[in-house]
């Protein structure tokens, strides 16, 4: 069975034509929240739409399909500067003298974000407890199973060379062969031909030179003339680091393409799509800081663009074992643990978390995890009027759809990550494809998502 997820902006509309045979069809809305180049979000709901007046479980064992993923070996950044830093720090937190009196840190969220901050208060010698509002861990990375097993989750997710701390917790936890690597390439989707793609594929040699070679030899999006302005409004980014991108916040990506010189052909064919992928926004209001710190990364470290898909579902997949870790380390998390007000003391520092259910918790520190559209709803007013809570007034939630579909049998499609160039659906894949799973789930996990 083939499935494509995606995901795309609310209001847009996606056609799926489907012959003779089977299609499910699901959908997941939820908010991300941005403001120059930050971004948060929450799952409001979890909506699916099951097409169940086919005949969709009268599928025969032989039927069956058996899909193996084509994996590549796993990058060698573990040389890299990034990467060391990371393990470094990580190192020592672990290694540090063990704190006299460990600290109750109460961490609201058990998205990534909050599980980490855990995973590392743990390591460190102190006691996290996590609070999660739903019953299922993961936030942003959050999946169920349906009754037939079939799997939803709330978006496309990609694991890069480029993130090292994510890359050396994979280390830590020991599941590393977990992440199945793709070919060390950027596939777009090809308009004018449907059906075929256009590649830049990055040879294994150090950076920025693959990338370079990867655009000069890819002749069937960009003209010789484009690709040689596109380099030149790259350049400052790559020749001075991340300070000159910081200082480049108060422009769109349009803006600075434009003061740059670069062609309006390049934004609609590269750009939309990665800035759709990257936070789910326009290049006409996406601050330019935000590519640039991913281009940049990209660029400069020589398998920062190389992609992974973790080879099942992020709760049970990544989630869960960093759970394990800090509970075996003397911390708790806690499901079904909305959290419904902060309560204060005079000096408006912290008294409790006080639940939905009425409890409280206390803790001598306390993080939140949370979105930042739920932050804002429960900020106490005392804290309204402060400069660092009233600038996340400035961030406003963007409509996200991902969208999955189920066909009855498998289509021609490719092993990877794909850019689609398109304003409604930007990235999606064939997971049925990208990711290893069971013979059981075979059939069920495949999903595409577009963002």
């Amino acid at each position: 069975m083939t499935a494509l997820a995606g995901c795309h902006s609310l209001g847009a509309r996606m056609t799926t034509a489907v012959q003779d045979g089977f299609c499910k069809f699901s959908h997941h809305c939820y908010r991300r929240g941005y403001s120059q180049g930050a971004s948060c979000g929450q799952l409001k709901h979890h909506d699916v739409l099951s097409l169940r007046h086919y005949k969709a479980r009268q599928l025969t064992n032989s039927s069956r399909l058996k899909v193996l993923a084509v994996d590549y070996p796993k990058p060698n950044f573990e040389k890299s500067s990034t990467f060391q830093g990371a393990a470094n720090l990580s190192m020592k937190l672990r290694s540090a003298a063990r704190p006299e009196m460990p600290l109750t840190v109460v961490i609201a969220g058990a998205g990534l974000a909050g599980l980490c901050t855990a995973k590392y208060l743990a390591d460190a010698g102190h006691k996290p407890v996590v609070l999660e509002s739903r019953e299922v861990l993961g936030g942003k990375v959050a999946a169920w199973r349906d009754e037939h097993g079939d799997a939803y989750e709330t978006g496309l997710h990609i694991f890069a060379g480029a993130y090292p701390n994510t890359m050396n917790m994979f280390k830590e936890l020991d599941i590393e062969d977990r992440l199945q690597w793709k070919s060390h390439s950027m596939i777009f989707a090809r308009p004018d031909a449907p059906g075929s793609f256009s590649t830049f594929d990055f040879p294994d040699l150090p950076a920025p030179i693959n990338g370079i070679i990867a655009i000069l030899r890819n002749n069937q999006m960009l003209t010789w003339r484009e690709k040689v302005q596109f380099a030149l409004g790259l350049l400052p980014a790559i020749v001075q680091g991340q300070s000159y991108i910081e200082r480049k916040d108060k422009l769109t990506v349009s803006q600075r393409m434009k003061k740059q010189g670069v062609p309006a052909r390049v934004n609609d064919e590269v750009f939309i799509a990665t800035a759709k992928s990257l936070n789910f926004i326009d290049p006409d209001d996406l601050s330019m800081t935000v590519v640039l710190t991913a281009l940049n990364r990209f660029l400069r470290e020589r398998h920062g663009s190389k992609m992974a898909f973790l080879d099942g579902l992020p709760p049970e997949r990544l989630c869960q074992p960093i759970v394990d870790h800090f509970k075996q380390r003397g911390g708790e998390i806690r499901m079904n643990s909305k959290l419904q007000q902060i309560e204060l003391n005079t000096d408006d520092s912290v008294k409790c978390f006080k639940l939905a259910d009425g409890s409280a918790v206390q803790g001598d520190l306390y993080v939140s995890a949370m979105p930042v559209d739920v932050v804002k709803r429960i900020i106490p007013r005392r804290w309204q009027s402060k400069q660092y809570f009233s600038q996340l007034e400035g961030l406003k939630g963007v409509p996200v759809i991902n969208v999955h579909i189920w066909f009855d049998r498998k289509l021609s499609t490719v092993d990877h990550l794909l850019f689609s160039r398109s304003k409604t659906l930007s990235v999606y894949a064939d997971m049925s494809t990208t990711c290893r799973v069971s013979k059981t789930q075979t059939l069920h996990f495949a999903n595409s998502h577009v963002a």
